[in-house]
């Protein structure tokens, strides 16, 4: 799978750089694609959600209290970003620490279940970002991706091609 790994400015800030994902010849990113996907039924929660973001990036840092850990692998990062105990929108994403998180898609969670598992929209979202999770580690043990010397950034080839020789 062909994808980018793209900053996104208007969220990332002195405490958090916040990126999303494009995939192949997609014009959005993922984060842009939930947004828009759940600003017509959950206006509240997709502001709420932008807002938490932009306080991770700016104010606070990624930490551990702003998210559901452990929603993909063991040791992936994979964790959802906790909402009001009402709300219904999953947001799923990579955690490095509190200095960086990678966004990915998400949706509503139906109240019936209890896991991302037993819906195929949030199974499709959640299993994605898991996916990008381990290209991610494997890129980085291959020296493909690397960190900036502040720990802050990714940098090396966000702009990944399966057809790379």
């Amino acid at each position: 799978m062909n994808y980018e790994i793209v900053e996104l400015d208007e969220l990332s800030g002195s405490k958090s750089t916040i990126y999303s994902v494009i995939i192949e010849d997609e014009e959005y990113t993922l984060f842009d694609s939930f947004v828009e996907e759940n600003s017509v039924d959950h206006p509240d929660e997709v502001k709420l959600i932008v807002n938490k973001l932009y306080q991770i990036g700016h104010n606070f840092g990624a930490r551990e209290q702003f998210f559901k850990l452990a929603e993909g692998k063991p040791g992936d990062g994979v964790c959802a970003l906790y909402d009001e105990e009402d709300n219904k929108l999953r947001q799923y994403c990579i955690r490095y620490g509190s200095a960086l998180i990678i966004l990915g898609g998400g949706g509503p969670k139906p109240p019936q279940i209890r896991a991302w598992q037993q819906d195929d929209k949030l199974k499709k979202e959640a299993e994605l970002m898991i996916w990008i999770s381990r290209d991610i580690m494997k890129r980085m043990q291959d020296g493909e991706i690397y960190w900036s010397k502040d720990g802050t950034r990714l940098l090396g080839n966000l702009k990944i091609s399966d057809n790379e020789e």
